[in-house]
């Protein structure tokens, strides 16, 4: 593999992002699969961090105060920080047989700056999942009612644009967009994984990830059986719930638990019709597409 490139996991928020990164944690940086812990997550760390863009400094003081002097990112801050985000990706320390990121960002053009592209991707990996359950889980998170939430998934927004916990902005659209973004981004190898499915049949879904991996990349996972059987039962949701409640979650929500249901179909008893019609009819070509109505 090309060291000097990154291989990311990606998705819409609350879509199972962190779950495929402790997949694959599993996968690459244990021996037996076994996930004792929720640090393991530090293999796989987010790229957007202010700490990969502090370089912006030495290059330009302007536009490193443009970015960084107030309390929230605006558009002008924004726009600016666009121009830095392969510059980014280019600069980060590349130490690991693959470099793993995760990320949020759709793949989108800012004044004519894009998030990432074949320069400095070697491949990824994206997760998604029915929107109306990502409405119940986001409200949680969020802290907001589900007609906020609703029309939030359904608008352009930025995510995270209060500068708090070392957070940069994540540009992430709307979730049929967002999708759409990752789609369309053939340059490098995909593979696009539905949480549901991986949900109903855990051990398909990380062959299918393996077998991936050995087909693009030619990378054999020794000990994969064995491998496999851990880490479905390290990753099953009460697991998880069990290790976030004793040794606790840097990226839960002050709102809520991180690991809270990790079910679908919750929206049929959570949503009323308006808001499931609402939904719909913003989606309806992309849910139709992944076989959600």
């Amino acid at each position: 593999m090309h060291k000097d490139k990154i291989f990311w996991t990606a998705s819409y928020p609350k879509s199972g992002n962190t779950w495929l990164r402790l997949i694959l944690c599993g996968i690459f940086f244990t021996d037996n699969g076994n996930i004792q812990n929720l640090d393991i997550l530090n293999n796989i760390p987010k790229l957007d961090t202010f700490e990969n863009f502090k370089f912006i400094k030495k290059l330009s003081l302007k536009d490193y105060k443009t970015i960084f002097n107030n309390n929230e990112y605006d558009h002008e801050s924004t726009s600016t920080l666009a121009k830095y985000w392969l510059e980014s990706q280019k600069k980060i320390k590349k130490d690991k047989r693959i470099n793993f990121f995760k990320t949020h960002n759709a793949i989108l053009k800012f004044k004519n700056f894009v998030y990432t592209n074949e320069l400095t991707t070697i491949g990824f990996i994206y997760i998604y999942r029915d929107p109306r359950d990502i409405v119940i889980s986001y409200s949680k998170h969020l802290n907001k009612d589900l007609d906020s939430t609703i029309n939030f998934i359904k608008n352009n927004n930025i995510m995270g644009n209060q500068k708090t916990k070392n957070r940069m902005p994540e540009f992430i659209y709307n979730w049929q967009d967002h999708y759409r973004s990752w789609k369309n981004f053939v340059k490098v190898p995909s593979l696009f994984i539905k949480f549901e499915d991986l949900l109903y049949d855990a051990e398909k879904e990380i062959n299918k990830i393996i077998l991936f991996f050995k087909n693009n990349y030619e990378i054999e996972i020794s000990n994969k059986s064995k491998k496999i059987r851990n880490i479905i039962k390290s990753t099953n949701f009460a697991n998880l719930q069990s290790i976030e409640k004793k040794l606790g979650f840097i990226e839960k929500s002050e709102h809520s638990k991180f690991f809270r249901e990790g079910s679908c179909g919750q929206w049929k008893k959570k949503l009323d019709k308006k808001q499931i019609i609402s939904i719909e009819n913003a989606f309806e070509k992309q849910m139709l597409e992944l076989n959600y109505i």
